[in-house]
């Protein structure tokens, strides 16, 4: 009788169970095991700030499963409480120590999964850090002790450093429970690693009407504390900022220090590195989840993609390969969806600026429109942001956001990316309708229809940062607003160079116009800007362009009024 397979497993948060679990479908008499240093196992993590928020109950409802689940179900052991501190590649064992007792054993493996996930960053140099009341969010344990400061302490003043994913979910859960909030990133706009500045300024609108206070551009330079040693103050380089609780959140670093010191390859990236089945450079040793580096599907380049998504991904892909099979993961397009209190965010693939870093030349389009028929009850406004290479039409990347449905569109673009899709793809594509679903003609048909015009020579467009630029700067030309005089007393741009002409009747009025202008048209979506340009196009007007996103898609202050 053959030999029980040993499958030992580093890691009980997300990718390790996953492995664990699909190992057990695939091999029903394989020995496996996890070992985990904490005291509990799959954390719903992602799930922490909506539990601060109170969103959720109870820290309760974030334990998906537990050791005696996964005993008796699937008949997975589980050391919880047990950390590994050596991996003996040449015995085929882990060294493990009891974190309670310090007394270490060893325990064999034919094939060993690693996914010790990451930790958060905590700059070294960062004075104050080991204040009390200075959190970081990765275990439900964090937030448990959050929510004591909030209502044990009477906590009244929250300052989250860093404005990434953890960072602004943070600053919506210190709201919800009616905390002053203060958001703090070295960088020039919030989500930085994720969303293009013409998108950023929107999230940054939204956080700012609902009463987050911004520090942008502003580096910490640390933290200050009272004689009981409890932070009281942020210090920026150009600001102090009080504090009754700090959230640290700055990414993510992997852990890979057992890896390495068992001479595994790590990448450039600081992630271990893994083929295409999830091995590492030991054939015996797979890893997956917040510690590998992932290849960005795109690009091809490797980058670093701490999700859960992914990590379970990994670990289906490990499970099936340490009992004999031979699947593999393709990479990642560093999807990511977030909410930002009203406003639904949402990125897939390459920005703008990533683009252009990549080597591609990229043409985008900024489209507005209702996720639903425009008229139907409870339509709500998106705005597409579309990149694709202007060589060849191809898909990048998008970036959507908006009080609607963003993730359906963001899981079209992640489709449309994986299978190297095109601009003309997105436009035929043959999307479910129904008023109370969708319009006739979806934002992403408009969004990709525009780069096509772009494309072929027939729009022509300039961004409302540049627009924005222009009227500081007190540049001659004429923002012409094709709007309704209704529509302009709603909110129109108070600018010396902005005029409203109506679209019905920009063909009677033509004349009033100097054809030498530099004409800038723009109306609520972009469409009927886009409609004028061509307009004036036809009637020998030459410097025309309209503004990408109109009236929806301007960041920047606006006016109501009866006006022009």
């Amino acid at each position: 009788m053959a030999t029980a397979l040993r499958v030992l497993v580093i890691g009980g948060v997300a990718c390790g169970p996953k492995t664990a679990a699909r190992a057990r479908r695939c091999d029903p008499h394989a020995t496996i095991t996890i070992v985990e240093q904490g005291t509990t196992v799959s954390e719903g993590s992602c799930g922490l700030p909506y539990y601060i928020g109170g969103q959720i109950a109870s820290d309760k409802a974030l334990l998906i499963r537990t050791p005696r689940y996964f005993k008796e179900v699937s008949d997975i052991d589980i050391l919880t409480g047990t950390r590994a501190t050596v991996i003996h590649r040449d015995t085929h064992e882990l060294e493990v120590a009891n974190v309670a007792t310090g007394v270490t054993s060893r325990l064999p493996y034919d094939k060993l999964i690693i996914a010790t996930g990451a930790t958060p960053v905590q700059p070294a140099g960062l004075a104050g850090k080991d204040l009390k009341g200075v959190f970081t969010l990765t275990k439900i344990a964090d937030a448990n002790a959050i929510v004591k400061a909030i209502d044990g302490e009477a906590a009244k003043k929250a300052v989250v450093v860093g404005a990434g994913l953890i960072g602004i979910e943070s600053a919506e859960a210190f709201r919800s429970r009616g905390l002053d909030v203060s958001l703090v990133e070295a960088l020039p706009h919030a989500l930085p690693a994720l969303l293009d500045p013409d998108m950023s300024l929107q999230v940054e609108k939204e956080l700012a009407a609902k009463g987050v206070n911004l520090f942008l551009r502003q580096r910490v330079l640390r933290l200050e504390g009272d004689g009981d040693g409890v932070v009281r103050r942020v210090v920026t380089e150009h600001a102090t900022i009080a504090a009754d609780i700090v959230i640290l959140a700055l990414g993510y670093r992997p852990n890979v220090e057992l890896a390495r010191q068992a001479g595994l390859v790590i990448g450039a990236t600081g992630g271990l590195a893994v083929n295409d089945y999830m091995q590492t450079s030991d054939p015996d040793i797979y890893a997956g989840g917040d510690c590998v580096e992932n290849t960005h599907r795109v690009t091809g380049a490797k980058i670093l993609a701490p999700m859960g998504s992914t990590a379970n991904k990994h670990g289906r892909i490990i499970g099936t390969n340490v009992t004999g099979g031979r699947d593999t993961f393709p990479g990642v397009l560093g999807t990511a969806i977030v909410k930002v209190f009203d406003l639904n965010v949402s990125r897939v693939g390459l920005s703008e600026s990533e683009a252009r870093k990549a080597g591609f030349d990229p043409v985008t389009a900024l489209a507005p429109g209702f996720d639903r028929a425009s008229y139907y009850p409870g339509a709500q406004m998106i705005t597409v942001k579309l990149v694709a290479d202007s060589a060849t039409g191809r898909v990048l990347g998008g970036q959507i956001l908006g009080k609607g449905d963003v993730a359906r569109r963001a899981d079209v673009l992640v489709t449309t990316i994986s299978l190297n899709g095109t601009v003309e793809d997105i436009a035929n594509l043959d999307l479910a309708y129904s008023p109370p679903f969708n319009g006739a003609m979806d934002v992403l048909h408009h969004a990709a229809n525009t780069v096509r015009n772009k494309r072929a020579g027939q729009a022509r467009s300039v961004s409302a940062a540049e627009v924005n630029q222009r009227i500081s700067a007190g540049e001659d030309f004429i923002l012409l607003d094709v709007r309704s005089q209704q529509e302009w007393g709603d909110a129109h741009i108070e600018a010396s160079q902005c005029r409203l002409l109506p679209l019905n009747k920009l063909r009677e009025e033509v004349s009033s116009l100097p054809k030498d202008a530099c004409i800038v048209t723009l109306c609520r979506t972009s469409i009927r800007a886009y409609q004028a340009q061509r307009m004036l196009e036809g009637e020998g007007f030459t410097d025309v362009r309209f503004m990408d996103g109109s009236i929806i898609a301007w960041p920047y202050a606006v006016v109501c009024g009866p006006g022009k």
